[in-house]
C-alpha cells in the first residue's frame, strides 16, 4: 500500500520535542492510515491516542481532552493556523498530485475565451501542484497569477473554507481564475468572494462555478427571506479554537439588541440540528466555520444564517458577501 504522505520529518519534530504520548488527529479522508500511522508510532516507543472526533480543518484540531493523556497532538492533511494550544502541534501535510492535468491541456480553448490573465488557487493537498499548472498556462499564452493570503494562510494560492484571501488579493488583475484541487466549496467560495469566473475540474469534466453559485445565492438569499420577521436569536458560537468567534458574536448580540429584538449566545461544540431542536429562536446565526449554514442548510428547519447575511437582514443590505474568519473575530 502506497500512502501520500512521509514520515520521518514527524519522527524528527517528536525527537526535537522530546515527548512520550502523542495524539493523533486525522480527517475522515485519512482515518484509513490511522492504524499505519499509530504502529509507526509505536515501534519508535511512542504511546498514542487516536482522535475519534470528526476533524474538519486546522481549525478543528485542538480539543482540551487531550491536554491530561498527550504531550503533544500530530494532525494529518491540514496545514497550520494561529490557533493557541496548551501543547503543541505538529502538522504533517498531505500531498496530491492533480488528477485532472491533460482535461486541463485538452480545455485550453475554453479557457483562452475567459481572458488572458488567469489566477491560480487550491486547497492545502494540491497547492504544490499549482508550479505545474502556471508552466502549462504560460506555455500557452496566459499570464498566470498565484496570490499570497493573509496570515491564516500559509502557502500562496492556498484557499480555506473561511479564507479566500489569497484569490481576493489578486483578483483586480486577472480575468478568471482556476480552481486545482476537488470539491465545489472552496472554487464557489472564491467566485462569491471575488465575483469572478471561477473553472474547476473534477471527474465529470472541466466546469464554470456561475450556475451552482447561483444556486446556492438564490437558497441563502431564501434563508434570509425565511427569516425577515424573526425576532429571537440564537448566535452559535464553536468552543473549537479555530472557529470560537465570541468577539464577533458579542459584537452581534448588540446590533439585534440595539434594534429591540432579543439574542442569546449559544456555546457548544459540534454544531448539528439535534443540538439546536428543542430551542425556541426563530433564527440562528452561525459564529462557527462558516461551511455549516450553506453545506447543511436542508438539515435545519429554522433558517440559519451567517453573519454578513445577518448584516443583510437587519439592515437590508442588497451585496452579498461570503462569510470569512478574521482573526479578530477571534
Amino acid at each position: 500500500m502506497k500512502y501520500p504522505f512521509d514520515l520521518n520529518p514527524l519522527f524528527e519534530n517528536l525527537k526535537e520535542l522530546r515527548v512520550k504520548r502523542v495524539g493523533l488527529v486525522l480527517p475522515e479522508g485519512l482515518k484509513i492510515y490511522a492504524d499505519y500511522i499509530s504502529q509507526e508510532l509505536k515501534n519508535r516507543g511512542y504511546e498514542v491516542i487516536v482522535s475519534g472526533n470528526f476533524n474538519y480543518g486546522a481549525c478543528d484540531v485542538y480539543d482540551t481532552q487531550f491536554d491530561d493523556n498527550c504531550d503533544c497532538l500530530v494532525n494529518f492533511g491540514h496545514s497550520p493556523l494561529p490557533v493557541e494550544s496548551k501543547i503543541p502541534i505538529i502538522f504533517v501535510e498531505v500531498d496530491f498530485t492533480f488528477p485532472y492535468m491533460e482535461m486541463l491541456k485538452n480545455n485550453i480553448d475554453l479557457l483562452k475565451d475567459q481572458g488572458k490573465s488567469v489566477g491560480l488557487v487550491s486547497t492545502v493537498n494540491y497547492v504544490k501542484e499549482l508550479p505545474k499548472v502556471k508552466n502549462e498556462l504560460e506555455k500557452e499564452g496566459f499570464q498566470v497569477l498565484i496570490g499570497q493570503g493573509n496570515n491564516r494562510v500559509k502557502h500562496p494560492g492556498q484557499v480555506l473554507g473561511c479564507d479566500f484571501s489569497s484569490a481576493s488579493s489578486i483578483s483586480d488583475r486577472v480575468d478568471f481564475f482556476i480552481f486545482v484541487g476537488e470539491g465545489r466549496f472552496h472554487p464557489l467560495g472564491v467566485a462569491i468572494s471575488t465575483e469572478k469566473e471561477v473553472f474547476a475540474f473534477d471527474c465529470d469534466g472541466i466546469y464554470s462555478l456561475n450556475d451552482y453559485k447561483n444556486k446556492i445565492l438564490k437558497e441563502r438569499f431564501g434563508s434570509i427571506f425565511r427569516a425577515k420577521d424573526s425576532r429571537r436569536f440564537g448566535l452559535i458560537v464553536s468552543s473549537k479554537k479555530g472557529q470560537m468567534r465570541m468577539s464577533l458574536a458579542k459584537i452581534l448580540k448588540k446590533k439585534i439588541e440595539d434594534l429591540g429584538y432579543s439574542a442569546d449566545i449559544l456555546l457548544m461544540g459540534e454544531v448539528s440540528p439535534d443540538k439546536l431542536y428543542g430551542f425556541d429562536y426563530e433564527c440562528f446565526v452561525v459564529c462557527a466555520c462558516p461551511r455549516i449554514g450553506i453545506d447543511d442548510l436542508k438539515r435545519y428547519k429554522k433558517p440559519l444564517l451567517t453573519p454578513k447575511e445577518l448584516d443583510i437582514l437587519l439592515y437590508e443590505k442588497e451585496d452579498y458577501i461570503m462569510d470569512e474568519i478574521e482573526q479578530n473575530d477571534l
